[in-house]
């Protein structure tokens, strides 16, 4: 199933934090949660990073930014020197000391192209660092003022550097909303699910569900049902030797058909195909059923 992350506050600080070090392979299954998430990547190898069914590979020296209710899981092979850490940032907090964030698309995958950039992104990254260290190192007040002076720095690095803005509309955005809907998607795509049934159960028209995901998710209600279900056919695809008609049904899917032509558009491959390459590299695979699998992996 993929689950909402919880991850525990860290405490009188508007951020949580998380830490992989080797030698445990990083094995984070698919899960979504309502902030920002950044990561860093400081050591390790090749990092199988996915959003919404996009894979990106990421390499030591990179940080990248996760928007808002995007599903996403992390995939890296063991016996590699890991060092990966990360922020998921306090909504509440954020837009109440910055209110243009409610409009905010990060756009930071990697070391950016443009050199105009490459300062910024450096800078985000120490900041990040220096945030780590006095974590680490275990806090009193005045840590945290620092900690909190490296933070805002991190937020005005992002705004003025890595975000596009949502084009004003005139929609209350109610996210309690999206992510109670989203959750019910989570637990229940492998039945006969529907937009207009999930409407119902939000109280709500299907026109304003719609439109509150795509205001909040950017995209379509019945799109997220079917992207939560291309996710566990993967997961299927990769951890069973099932025939593609079973985890077709067993995934919401009404035909072997619509499914088939889902996940080529999804991934470029057939189910067919994907089983065949993924059993061509067995390290990723046994990581990603790991990750898919052990829900106490969650960070």
């Amino acid at each position: 199933m993929i689950q909402f992350e919880q991850v525990k506050q860290w405490p009188k600080l508007p951020f949580k934090f998380f830490q992989h070090q080797a030698p445990l392979p990083i094995a984070v299954p698919a899960h979504w949660h309502p902030g920002i998430e950044l990561n860093f990547l400081v050591s390790g190898g090749p990092l199988i990073f996915t959003e919404n069914g996009q894979a990106h590979q990421f390499t030591p020296g990179d940080c990248w930014a996760v928007d808002r209710r995007v599903i996403h899981r992390a995939v890296g092979a063991g016996q590699l020197n890991w060092d990966e850490f990360g922020f998921i940032i306090d909504e509440t907090f954020l837009q109440g000391k910055l209110p243009v964030s409610a409009s905010w698309h990060l756009q930071l995958q990697g070391r950016p192209q443009d050199p105009a950039q490459d300062q910024a992104y450096q800078a985000l990254f120490t900041h990040a660092l220096a945030i780590r260290k006095l974590l680490v190192a275990g806090l009193d007040d005045y840590d945290r003022l620092i900690i909190l002076s490296h933070f805002y720095q991190m937020l005005v690095l992002l705004g003025r550097h890595f975000v596009t803005l949502a084009e004003e509309v005139e929609l209350a955005r109610n996210p309690q909303l999206v992510d109670r809907v989203m959750t019910k998607i989570h637990h229940d795509y492998a039945t006969e699910l529907h937009s207009a049934d999930l409407a119902v159960f939000a109280h709500v028209s299907l026109t304003t569900l719609n439109q509150q995901f795509q205001e909040l998710v950017g995209m379509s209600v019945h799109a997220y049902i079917r992207q939560v279900r291309l996710i566990s056919t993967r997961r299927l695809l990769l951890e069973t030797n099932k025939s593609i008609d079973y985890i077709a049904t067993q995934c919401g899917f009404g035909s072997i058909k619509t499914f088939q032509r889902n996940f080529l558009n999804w991934l470029g491959q057939t189910p067919s195909q994907f089983r065949k390459t993924a059993t061509r590299q067995p390290d990723l695979r046994q990581a990603q059923i790991k990750a898919d699998n052990d829900a106490d992996c969650l960070r």
